[in-house]
């Protein structure tokens, strides 16, 4: 396999030989790549390869919990430690082949055994393409641990996805999201228990039912699909999908709109009604909300 100054050398990158707090302590850092201005419909803003990393050792030895405000994905390769998160009493066992999947605005530290270091290739993303993939069966945060192996092959998906971001001069597009997804969509494929899990299908149940929804979203209908008032309905929602009903429909008819003001030349008054909006001004008010712009921007900004 080959080193990580020989790959950052290969692809781009930056490679740097870090110290750490303890004298002598260093660890093999490449920066694959980094993005100062993401696509706001979705991003990765940053990914990193770490061999001999301490990670989040010192936090989580002081029980310090940090925050962070972008998805994550830790690929451990290498080495063993822990994992805690403010939604759990007891840190979890982490070894090779695990992948640590954290959340925006959920407090969390990980990092190898006290005294010994992991090998690991991170990625962060964001936008409102990656929060459809949020929920029981998905990216689940009350299973910030899954196991994902043989190691060699997802560390190779990994590569995939962000090794053409490394390369000089590259730009971030909406395809550098779309490999990302693809990568979600395989992971999500391998930790699927629909079939054993009714919290899970009743979640993808509920989700399919909103992704199908034509017209204005009614609640109180929904609820009773499954037996439940509106309110138990939208806890329950809320509880298993990681967000609103309410705010997992609109991120879907946004998300759509984002896809059509780029395959077609439709109006964005057009889109506004087909979308299910009642005015324009609502339309690009919601869509300003959750992708940073107005659609007229993104349309340019996706097209350049």
């Amino acid at each position: 396999m080959l080193s990580l100054k020989a790959l950052s050398r290969a692809h781009g990158g930056k490679y740097t030989h870090q110290s750490g707090i303890t004298p002598g302590d260093t660890r093999e850092y490449w920066l694959i790549a980094q993005t100062l201005q993401p696509i706001p419909a979705g991003a990765i803003t940053r990914s990193a390869q770490i061999h001999h990393s301490w990670a989040m050792q010192q936090q989580l030895k002081a029980g310090v919990l940090d925050n962070f405000h972008r998805y994550s994905l830790i690929y451990v390769t290498k080495g063993c430690g822990w994992f805690r998160d403010e939604r759990r009493k007891d840190a979890l066992p982490v070894t090779a082949g695990d992948m640590l999947c954290t959340f925006p605005g959920i407090r969390r530290a990980y990092g190898p055994h006290e005294g010994e270091r992991w090998n690991e290739i991170n990625v962060e993303f964001s936008g409102v393409i990656f929060d459809a993939w949020i929920g029981p069966g998905l990216l689940d945060p009350t299973i910030p641990v899954r196991r994902l192996l043989p190691v060699d092959y997802w560390l190779r998906r990994f590569h995939e996805v962000v090794l053409p971001l490394a390369r000089p001069g590259h730009e971030s597009s909406l395809r550098d999201a779309g490999r990302l997804a693809d990568l979600l969509a395989e992971m999500c494929d391998t930790w699927q228990s629909l079939h054993t899990d009714p919290d899970a299908l009743w979640a993808e149940q509920a989700r399919a039912r909103l992704l199908a929804r034509v017209g204005p979203l009614d609640l109180a209908a929904e609820g009773r699909v499954f037996g439940l008032g509106e309110q138990a309905y939208r806890k329950k929602f809320k509880r298993l999908c990681g967000v609103t009903p309410t705010a997992f429909h609109a991120r879907h008819l946004i998300e759509q709109a984002c896809h059509r003001l780029i395959e077609s030349d439709i109006s964005v008054k057009a889109l506004a009604f087909e979308s299910g909006f009642g005015t324009p001004f609502s339309f690009s008010r919601r869509f300003k909300q959750l992708t940073g712009c107005s659609p007229e921007e993104y349309r340019k900004k996706a097209l350049q």
